[in-house]
């Protein structure tokens, strides 16, 4: 009894398919193919033996024609115009895959036309060795493949041509291939000739697409690899990039190359392997957490020998990833402007790294009650100004900000005043529309809360701008890298040491997550609280419009309560300040 044909399950997927042999009498007319196979598009079993039973007939169906067809062939032994150009086109099927598969027949008319040069005196052969560009180019348009063979075909009598074309003959019938002919052409003087014919047609149709390819222009291209390249010169050409890295991340991966360099020697980058780039991440690893400032002022090496005996836990992994990170960010540059073959910083694992290392959580209620319920927000009488560092009234407004609306505490810091604007009624801050921010969806526009508005800010604002200042907070200087906020974090976090824990965990960057939690507990839309907190939408239609107008976002921040914090007595405190004066003492 013969087997049922039924679906076949790829083991490693689990998806179905119909998966059958080709009589091997059939598979010329599948262009040589042994195997039929075709996916259910299911890893269901009952529906792929629905869906095998249709796919299976129309096989069979396919099966049927090509029978057909060969007898068609078989009966006659004459071939027609048509038989003889299909099976030429077959023959060229099979070629595909090779070197010159655009050019089958001329490919394969280099024996034919040997031979008539040999034994008709017809001239030079070409070779077609390549249809590389270059191959191409060089060719000799007099004297291209197959102009033999036109010769003779146009020139000479039918028996010096059919002489000539013998081997084309023996090729169509497939005389050259292991598994024997086309056993469906009878060989004839009229099927030879008509084969003859047909293989003219092929080569006329492939010589004009080659004087084509021959008469374009070839520019040879020069390769991009770079390889006496140096650390140094590929940092430079980082740095430069568009769009270019932000101050500080270039300073930082200064530092690495410098390290690096130190480390493993000023090697060219097409040279730097991956034991390089291991043993840098392990010599990183073992540096220890705290050490001597005198030691960090050393060269990398002197640093690991004078930091050999220190005890005490090892170099965060986080920060073994951001060395690494740092060359592995310069390679895969090299690597995408093809000035090195291969990108040798891909796949290096830090181990015990997770991106949840040190990660943030939220303030608990009662902790941004104390938070709240500090000198700072109870006593603003008592402020003090810092000139080397950032001023109470400053870090006040900053926490209030932070919490209400979730911004980062540099999205708040560098608001010039410009950008606290007025719409329908609706005070809002334009963070980032000529700053510098994480990224493009940080960019927006933020209502400013009912409960900072009850404290003063429009007031706190008037008064800065009477004052002649240009920023929202004038007492916050840049850092060697530009950025306004490092000496402003600082303060905040040992507050929120001193006033509310000293958990490493909670920090001026916990509000945001607070923010997001007590917005999410109202409940407020999460398009709305990903537009006030500049996170990017990750679904198609997120992409479209510019998001939810002023007015709905100022309405639906306002319902966000925080009421573990006790306001009245901050509204309280905060009422008895004359803003006009704080800002001009200030100034």
């Amino acid at each position: 009894m013969v087997a049922m044909a039924e679906p076949w399950r790829h083991p490693e997927t689990g998806t179905f398919y119909l998966r059958r042999q080709i009589p091997k009498q059939l598979r010329e007319e599948f262009g040589g193919r042994q195997l039929w196979k075709k996916s259910l598009e299911t890893k269901d079993s009952a529906e792929a033996r629905r869906i095998f039973a249709a796919a299976n007939a129309e096989l069979e169906g396919r099966f049927a024609a090509a029978r057909a067809a060969i007898d068609e062939r078989t009966v006659g032994t004459r071939l027609t115009a048509a038989q003889a150009d299909a099976a030429v086109a077959r023959a060229c099927a099979l070629h595909r895959g090779s070197r010159l598969d655009r050019f089958p027949a001329l490919s394969n008319v280099y024996w034919a036309e040997e031979a008539a040069a040999a034994k008709l005196a017809a001239g030079r052969v070409s070779v077609f060795l390549e249809s590389s560009p270059a191959g191409l180019a060089a060719m000799d348009p007099a004297n291209l493949p197959g102009d033999v063979w036109m010769r003779i075909f146009k020139t000479r009598p039918r028996k010096d041509i059919l002489f000539m074309a013998e081997h084309m003959i023996l090729w169509v019938h497939g005389s050259f291939r292991s598994e024997g002919g086309f056993g469906d052409i009878a060989r004839s003087a009229d099927n030879d000739w008509a084969l003859t014919e047909a293989v003219t047609s092929a080569i006329e149709r492939e010589q004009a697409d080659l004087r084509v390819l021959a008469a374009s222009p070839f520019r040879p291209t020069g390769t991009r690899l770079r390889p006496g390249m140096l650390l140094g010169e590929l940092l430079t050409e980082w740095k430069n990039k568009t769009p270019a890295p932000g101050q500080q991340g270039a300073h930082e991966t200064g530092t690495t190359v410098e390290d690096f360099i130190d480390f493993a020697g000023d090697i060219p980058v097409s040279q730097i392997g991956g034991d390089h780039l291991y043993n840098f991440r392990d010599a990183v690893a073992s540096l220890p957490k705290a050490m001597p400032l005198a030691h960090r002022a050393l060269t990398f090496s002197a640093r690991m020998a004078a930091c050999r005996d220190l005890s005490g836990p090892k170099v965060a992994p986080a920060s073994v990833k951001r060395r690494v990170g740092h060359l592995q960010a310069l390679l895969t540059h090299a690597f995408n402007q093809r000035w090195i073959e291969m990108n040798t910083g891909s796949g290096i694992r830090i181990e015990g790294y997770t991106k949840n290392t040190g990660g943030r959580r939220p303030f608990l209620d009662d902790e941004l009650a104390k938070l709240f319920s500090g000198k700072l927000f109870l006593q603003p009488k008592n402020w003090s100004e810092r000139k080397e560092s950032v001023g109470d009234m400053t870090l006040a407004w900053l926490f209030l900000l932070g919490l209400t609306n979730g911004s980062r505490i540099e999205e708040i810091g560098q608001t010039e005043l410009a950008n606290v604007k007025r719409d329908g009624g609706v005070l809002y801050l334009d963070l980032g529309s000529d700053a510098v921010v994480k990224n493009e969806t940080s960019r927006r526009m933020i209502p400013i809360h009912e409960v900072v508005l009850s404290l003063g800010f429009e007031a706190y604002v008037l008064a800065l701008r009477e004052a002649g200042q240009t920023r929202l907070f004038p007492d916050l200087r840049p850092n060697k890298f530009d950025k306004l906020c490092q000496a402003a974090s600082r303060v905040a976090n040992r507050l929120i040491d001193k006033v509310v824990s000293d958990d490493p965990r909670i920090a001026f960057h916990s509000l945001r997550h607070n923010f997001k939690d007590l917005a999410r507990d109202v409940p407020i839309e999460k398009y709305i609280v990903d537009q006030i907190m500049g996170h990017a939408g990750i679904s198609t239609g997120d992409k479209y419009g510019i998001g939810a107008r002023l007015k709905t976002l100022k309405r639906e921040l306002d319902r966000v309560t925080f009421e573990m914090i006790d306001w009245p007595a901050v509204r309280k405190a905060f009422g008895s300040i004359d803003w006009e004066k704080s800002v001009g003492g200030r100034a």
